[in-house]
């Protein structure tokens, strides 16, 4: 039987890259983890503040899925906010580029629904003039960031003039509007002027949740260029006070550690840094009990094993595998190990999942 119904699973649950479909997204374990991060979220959303939180572990500890599982409104919506507008979420990978602040601000360009920030802000019935008047005097921007957010504007016009792609046209020209986005300054006065109004009193959006991801590419930049990501961080969380959070996600590698950040962050944002939430190495405890809500999850388990928590592992499989690890190995790594044996395992026909047939296959799984 060359199927995973006879582990009654659905599928291999044990992912090697992190899930991008919001069906997929799930978390399993770490219950101190995900509270930690849910009450980061849950303050910027409830409080007007805005902070700066630095996620840290080794690769593949995690850092990327907790990105896109707290990035899927589904999950946010579930936090038992009591407030009618969600945040905004959005997930950026750290620019490895000579312009570094414009990729950011192209990234977030991409990811942002023009369409869905106009219905929120007629719904909430913010006044955008006025709102922008108090946001930021410059008056182009102002001009701008009007224009981005008239309904009588196309959106894709709209979006090929922020992307510097589009000529000026008529109408930009008749709404003050000159001269294209240039510089890291102009990138920055107009994201800041954004977030600022559709977060204004918390009606449109509650808050911006922005994630950098691969935060650890810092390094491979030039001073100038680490500079001007520096000022990007720091100038949105002084332009925008209230309703901004963002998540940097550090790699802990030979390159970088978080001890080497004053290498990298200036003092102005190393001083901002609210909380440094660790994505440690899973003790066996920690493991299991990952192990045992991963394996039962709807997604995968088609039918409950209540009597084998573990199904179709034995438990001193399990054992055994993070003893052969060492029990100082990434989530990824003893995902890794699982996912292989439970390959076999199907391809040879073999369950439950015992310790002799580990054995046989240890070569195999426990790759130095």
């Amino acid at each position: 039987m060359n199927s995973y119904t006879q582990f009654k699973l659905q599928s291999n649950p044990f992912r090697l890259t992190p899930a991008l479909s919001s069906e997929e997204l799930i978390w399993a374990g770490f219950p101190e983890l995900k509270k930690r991060i849910e009450n980061r979220i849950l303050k910027a959303i409830k409080i007007p503040n805005s902070s700066l939180i630095l996620n840290w572990g080794d690769y593949g500890s995690g850092k990327t899925h907790a990105a896109r599982y707290f990035t899927n409104l589904n999950v946010l919506s579930n936090l038992k906010i009591k407030t009618d507008s969600l945040p905004l979420p959005l997930i950026i990978n750290f620019p490895r580029s000579k312009e570094p602040v414009k990729e950011i601000y192209t990234q977030i360009i991409d990811k942002i629904d023009i369409d869905d920030i106009r219905r929120r802000l007629e719904k909430a019935k913010i006044d955008i003039a006025s709102v922008l008047s108090q946001v930021t005097d410059n008056v182009l921007i102002q001009n701008i960031v009007s224009l981005l957010l008239n309904p009588t504007v196309s959106p894709q016009m709209m979006k090929s003039y922020l992307y510097g792609t589009a000529s000026i046209t008529s109408n930009f020209v008749d709404k003050n509007v000159s001269r294209k986005l240039v510089s890291d300054i102009d990138y920055i006065e107009l994201l800041s002027a954004l977030f600022s109004v559709i977060t204004y009193d918390k009606k449109a959006y509650s808050c911006v949740i922005i994630w950098i991801d691969e935060f650890e590419s810092i390094s491979i930049l030039n001073t100038v260029s680490i500079s001007n990501v520096n000022n990007l961080i720091r100038s949105l969380l002084d332009y925008v006070p209230n309703n901004l959070l963002i998540f940097l996600n550090l790699t802990q590698s030979a390159m970088m550690d978080v001890s080497d950040l004053s290498d990298y962050l200036q003092e102005a944002v190393k001083s901002r840094i609210k909380d440094k939430i660790e994505l440690g190495i899973p003790d066996l405890d920690a493991f299991k009990l990952y192990l045992k809500e991963l394996l039962n999850n709807p997604l995968y388990r088609t039918s409950e094993c209540s009597d084998k928590p573990y199904f179709p592992f034995e438990e001193d499989v399990i054992d055994q595998i993070f003893n052969d690890l060492g029990g100082s190995v990434s989530l990824r790594r003893y995902n890794d190990a699982f996912s292989l044996l439970l390959d076999e395992a199907m391809i040879e026909n073999v369950c439950p999942i015992d310790l002799d047939f580990y054995t046989q296959k240890k070569n195999e799984i426990i790759i130095d």
